[in-house]
């Protein structure tokens, strides 16, 4: 559900000034989400119990108008570690220029999706069609698949949000890029969400300056290799074990992606 309310009341419900910050990084975190004179705005709320007694994990989706207004991202995905028994508090955030990669980015760090989705729906626009449904899910649950690049939005309508990552996962190998673009137009109560996929951040660059141009779409026999190797992969562990030491293959390495970034 959502939930409109100031950081400053989920710092005074849950007597964060009575904990100590688990770093120094947990310090600046708190201070910019409970800051008085710009606070960050909570759209969305989930508290699940953490594994040990004394301990619990909360999750947000929250909206920073300071960084909107800078042309920055300006959706934040918070998940704060509290643990009662030692007294203390971990805050660590991730800045997004899409509710769904902070939805992702929350569901990587331990959050269930199903009931996280339950709590969610970010704004008051729904989608407009099928492919922004199907684009919606695979961000949410694409966890650190991509590795955000750049990304940019317009502050009037029509209201265009683009991001530009590299995909881990891309169907075809050859056009590594993805490119997200949102879109809606003025007073319209729903939007579309689409993806694209280039061979390279300079031609994905170049594309947001023509932003009316056809995304291009992945090679459908590029993508069906894709999705081979990954069975493979997922596949590849139960059929080692169960051959004999002469039939184990042998492993081909596999470029890793870079980590996103995270204060």
């Amino acid at each position: 559900m959502l939930y409109y309310a100031p950081f400053t009341d989920i710092v005074s419900d849950l007597d964060l000034d009575e904990l100590t910050p688990a770093d120094e990084n947990t310090e600046r975190v708190l201070a910019r989400l409970a800051d008085w004179d710009d606070p960050c705005i909570t759209l969305a709320s989930y508290d699940q119990p953490g594994q040990r007694p004394g301990r619990s994990d909360h999750f947000y989706l929250a909206h920073d108008e300071q960084m909107a207004e800078q042309g920055k991202p300006f959706y934040l995905g918070v998940h704060l570690e509290l643990d009662q028994s030692a007294g203390s508090v971990r805050a660590t955030v991730r800045d997004v220029a899409m509710p769904e990669l902070a939805e992702a980015w929350l569901i990587s760090r331990g959050a269930d999706p199903d009931r996280l989705r339950e709590r969610v729906r970010p704004s008051e626009f729904e989608p407009a069609d099928a492919q922004t449904e199907a684009a919606e899910a695979m961000l949410r649950h694409s966890g650190t698949r991509f590795d955000i690049h750049d990304s940019a939005f317009t502050i009037g309508p029509p209201y265009t949000t683009w991001v530009i990552a590299l995909d881990s996962e891309a169907p075809d190998p050859a056009l590594p890029v993805a490119v997200f673009v949102g879109h809606r137009e003025k007073d319209s109560e729903t939007f579309t969400l689409r993806l694209g996929h280039f061979a390279s951040v300079e031609h994905a660059h170049d594309w947001t300056r023509h932003p009316d141009a056809p995304l291009p779409q992945t090679n459908p026999a590029g993508a069906a290799r894709a999705d081979a190797a990954r069975i493979d992969r997922r596949t590849r562990p139960q059929r080692e074990a169960a051959a004999g030491p002469a039939d184990q293959p042998v492993p081909m390495p596999e470029a890793k992606p870079r980590r996103p970034r995270e204060r």
